[in-house]
């Protein structure tokens, strides 16, 4: 299938995402920014992170791993500092816009570093059918036929394969100041993520603080730290296999679309269930 006999809705929100979505300049105020697909640890590593701020700069650690206790350590784009001793960190699932691609408008807007976060779509849309069962109350091959309009589903993939091409694009002209990480590579070796962001971001983590935001991120230590008024459902024990889930029509569907649309695949092979 080719661009111009993909869904016109689909179409249509490709290029009003590429040039209309200017957030991407607010990034020029930040240190560095985080920038997730959504359902890929986002919580986790943000957690992490801002245990090991928090311990480097001798300030109270955040009292959840909610999305809410973590901004005043990295936060939206749009919040103001907390915490003026820390590096000046923001966290988003933006779709950029092309000025992103070149050079003199990252210049003029003062791009910072990035951190990319991704994980396998397959994965990815699993865990968000999981999440949001209650709320989205469509079955599962419903859900993978998506919406190529966008209105319907917080992710689904089409909502991936507009992320996925358009941060493909900026990685492969601008990959120097992105710094990949894969969730799965997360989980075999949460420290050395956390040291590696640490480096492309010039954090100065302490070893110390590093030690104990890997023990302040133990799946056990944060189903301690839940916050009651967050979104339920963030520390999932999705019950049905990746195998079970991607086989039959479900794997049709999940091939065929993910031929189509994606353009980049960011380090994953794609059609094939994750390792």
């Amino acid at each position: 299938m080719t661009a111009t006999t993909l869904p016109s809705a689909y179409r249509a929100k490709v290029l009003n995402e590429t040039w209309t979505n200017f957030s991407v300049l607010r990034h020029g105020a930040f240190d560095g920014v985080l920038v997730t697909s959504k359902n890929s640890g986002t919580h986790w590593l943000k957690y992490m992170l801002a245990v090991a701020l928090a311990d480097t700069h001798g300030i109270e650690r955040p009292e959840y791993f909610s999305e809410n206790a973590v901004r005043p350590y990295i936060g939206w784009p749009k919040d103001a500092p907390v915490f003026p001793q820390l590096p000046r960190l923001a966290f988003s699932h933006t779709i950029p816009h092309r000025l992103a691609d070149w050079g003199w408008a990252r210049g003029m807007a003062k791009l910072p570093p990035y951190v990319l976060a991704v994980r396998h779509p397959m994965s990815i849309l699993a865990s968000h059918h999981a999440k949001w069962e209650y709320d989205i109350k469509v079955d599962w091959l419903t859900y993978l036929e998506g919406d190529p309009a966008g209105s319907k589903y917080r992710c689904d993939l089409y909502w991936l394969a507009r992320f996925w091409n358009r941060w493909g694009d900026v990685l492969a002209r601008h990959g120097e100041s992105i710094q990949v990480v894969h969730y799965e590579d997360t989980l075999k070796n949460p420290r050395q993520i956390l040291e590696a962001v640490d480096r492309h971001w010039g954090l100065n983590l302490t070893a110390d603080s590093i030690d104990a935001a890997l023990k302040a991120g133990t799946k056990e230590a944060m189903a301690e730290k839940v916050d009651p008024e967050a979104e339920p459902n963030v520390l999932q024990n999705r019950k049905t296999s990746l195998s079970d889930l991607f086989s039959g029509d479900a794997l049709e569907i999940y091939q065929r679309k993910t031929g189509e649309l994606f353009r980049h695949d960011l380090g994953y092979d794609l059609l094939s269930l994750p390792v």
